[in-house]
């Protein structure tokens, strides 16, 4: 009789013998197609190996050859942290450069988030998604962020009472999907300080998540071949080169597919209970397209047009979904960063609270007193200079472009190493040092503004840059007006030992940060 469990096997053998039958095929014609070399366009031509982690690899050409390099990968590919190309690139010639080169080959709606999207597609979701970021938004969204970081400061004071060390990343990534399930999603998530986080929590952690080290590499050399990826995921079916993990999926899809159906049927209601958040501002959206394009269909035997302010409820959870992956990234990761740089450098640390002492005299610091923590934000911008939640973009050229002596030719890939332009001794003198006079209004006028883009630039700028200066100014106000953070023989990393860090995803360190936590002795 036949072995049922080593067919199985059998099976699985074949499926993987022939994927790397067919990924030997795919490397064999597409290295060797293309013998086309950057020379021809005024720039210095290097090869890579195929098995290299992208911000690594940028770190090393800019060493070795200077601020601009080419190479080949599935299309011409050049890497460049000159700045007077860039702004060619971001905001002079941004019609030219309107797409990212990179793309994002899921299955889940998170692919159609508005950072992947290209051409008319993410001006459309651009423009429905700005009034949600407006400045009035930003002052209703602000007492939901008050009430978290009260949270936060909470847990940071429960540690310093009880000896316990803050696990860093894993308590401030409970503040910002705390923050945005409840400004975006009108949910609560409630985790803030504890041991375990709560479902929507740990999936929005999860969203990303390597599975293997065979996933890991084998993704890695993927990178490579977008549209061999593409067919793998899209066409095949395949889960392991898909960089959305299937619980965080389902669970994001299950959730928003639920969340849109409530709000559509409370709408066409009229119930006046309507939640005024991120999510209902896209729902509202699509229910008055949809009641357009219902009627017009009515009106005319023709196909209509497709409205030009319109999105679909799979276009509506991946805006979702990528939000929730912004959000998380960009507060959580710098969040811990800062408090970090401010536990090595006590000095700073005291100078952040003196100031938060002379300014905040409310409770709940108030929009006036944010703007006027000027040495505070001078703080964050050097944690976002050494640490950018992106540590690099990308750029598509649809046409030739010449700027001086380089040309980049037509669906040529631009990589924007914004780690390593936030690293130049051109732009940062002993740019490794944590030195907050950086950002002082002197400093920042003599540099070239080009010089610091954490949040990108141009008008693919990130939609949530000063939602997550918000988030920022008052998690730490409320932190260290309560606590000083401290690197000792016991803490991740220990006093004078420095961090190493991982770039397989996003910055990370690859021994995830403790720090002690001391209550201070007079409050303010």
């Amino acid at each position: 009789m036949d072995n049922p469990a080593a067919s199985s096997s059998l099976g699985a053998n074949t499926s993987m013998a022939l994927i790397f039958a067919t990924v030997a095929i795919v490397v064999y014609f597409m290295t060797n197609r293309r013998r086309e070399r950057w020379e021809k366009y005024g720039v210095k031509h290097v090869k890579i190996g195929i098995h290299r982690i992208p911000v690594p690899l940028w770190e090393e050409l800019m060493q070795k050859h200077g601020p601009t390099v080419g190479l080949i990968r599935e299309v011409p590919t050049l890497v460049t942290r000159d700045l007077d190309i860039l702004k060619q690139v971001l905001v002079k010639d941004f019609n030219n450069f309107v797409n990212r080169s990179d793309n994002m080959p899921t299955r889940s709606p998170f692919g159609k988030g508005v950072f992947f999207l290209k051409d008319n597609d993410w001006k459309r979701i651009r423009q429905l998604m700005s009034p949600s970021f407006s400045t009035g938004k930003l002052k209703r969204i602000s007492t939901h962020v008050q009430d978290a970081a009260r949270s936060l400061g909470k847990a940071f004071e429960k540690c310093a009472r009880t000896g316990t060390h803050v696990k860093l990343l894993h308590t401030t990534g409970q503040y910002s999907t705390s923050i945005i399930a409840k400004t975006a999603f009108g949910l609560q998530a409630d985790s803030i300080g504890e041991e375990e986080d709560d479902h929507f929590t740990y999936c929005a952690k999860n969203i990303f998540k390597t599975r293997s080290k065979f996933s890991f590499f084998f993704v890695l050399f993927l990178i490579r071949f977008k549209r061999f990826r593409s067919f793998l995921v899209h066409n095949l079916g395949l889960y392991f080169p898909d960089p959305c993990t299937k619980g965080s999926r389902e669970y994001f899809t299950a959730l928003l597919t639920d969340a849109i159906k409530e709000r559509e049927a409370a709408e066409h209601m009229g119930s006046r209970h309507q939640h005024n958040d991120f999510l209902q501002s896209l729902v509202s959206i699509k229910i008055a397209t949809d009641a357009a394009a219902a009627k017009s269909t009515e009106e005319t035997t023709n196909v209509p047009a497709v409205p030009k302010k319109t999105i679909t409820s799979e276009e509506v959870i991946g805006q979702s979904m990528l939000t929730i992956l912004a959000a998380f990234e960009t507060t959580a990761s710098t969040l811990h960063f800062a408090l970090f740089k401010l536990a090595e450098n006590p000095d700073i640390q005291e100078k952040v609270f003196q100031e938060i002492c002379e300014v905040v005299e409310h409770d709940d610091p108030t929009n006036d007193e944010l703007s006027r923590l000027h040495y505070l934000e001078q703080v964050i911008k050097e944690t976002l200079r050494l640490y950018p939640a992106l540590a690099f973009i990308t750029r598509e050229a649809q046409e030739s472009r010449t700027y001086g002596s380089i040309t980049i030719p037509a669906g040529a890939a631009v990589v924007i190493p914004i780690r390593e332009i936030h690293r130049d001794p051109a732009n940062y003198p002993d740019p490794e040092t944590f030195d907050p006079e950086r950002f002082n209004e002197e400093n920042k006028a003599k540099r070239n503004p080009l010089a610091f883009i954490p949040f990108g630039q141009g008008p693919r700028l990130c939609i949530g840059m000063r939602l997550a200066y918000l988030e920022l100014k008052i998690g730490l106000v409320q932190i260290l007006r309560k606590v000083q953070v401290e690197l000792n023989e016991t803490t991740v990393p220990s006093k004078d030992e420095k961090i190493t860090m991982d770039y397989k995803s996003f910055p990370r360190p690859v021994k995830p940060i403790q720090l002690a936590v001391r209550l201070r002795d007079e409050q303010c």
